[in-house]
């Protein structure tokens, strides 16, 4: 018998990097277009993922404006490049899969401490 499972959730579950569930908004930009809030679902050391009210196409270029986590309580802003590798209507919104860019070691570095104190504050 057939695997009934969609292939689409199939190739969304390959991840290098595990995933933390995450809940917030955040600014997406698109080259050519007015930026605007989404909402974040998850995010890794290789990408994350969004919901969005207009569809994006696969393979664009975008900006994450990501709000860090750290003892500032005003916190502080990390902009990272990410290529939409797909996305999905889900319901009336659209969910995107986004794989980071490659990054210098410094925003790097940044990203993966926010990412340590958000996995600290899941368990």
């Amino acid at each position: 018998m057939a695997d009934p499972t969609p292939k689409k959730i199939i190739a969304r579950e390959r991840r290098k990097h595990l995933r933390l569930t995450a809940m917030g908004a955040v600014n997406l930009a698109v080259q050519g277009e007015e930026p605007r809030e989404v909402y974040l679902a998850s995010i890794g050391r290789g990408g994350l993922g969004i919901y969005l009210h207009r569809e994006i196409k696969a393979k664009k270029l975008v900006v994450i404006t990501l709000k860090l986590i750290e003892e500032d309580p005003d916190g502080e802003e990390l902009k990272v490049a990410a290529r939409v590798r797909w996305a999905s209507p889900v319901g009336r919104l659209y969910m995107a899969g986004l794989q980071f860019e490659p990054m210098s070691d410094q925003r790097y570095h940044r990203l993966l401490k926010h990412l340590n104190v958000m996995e600290e504050l899941q368990l």
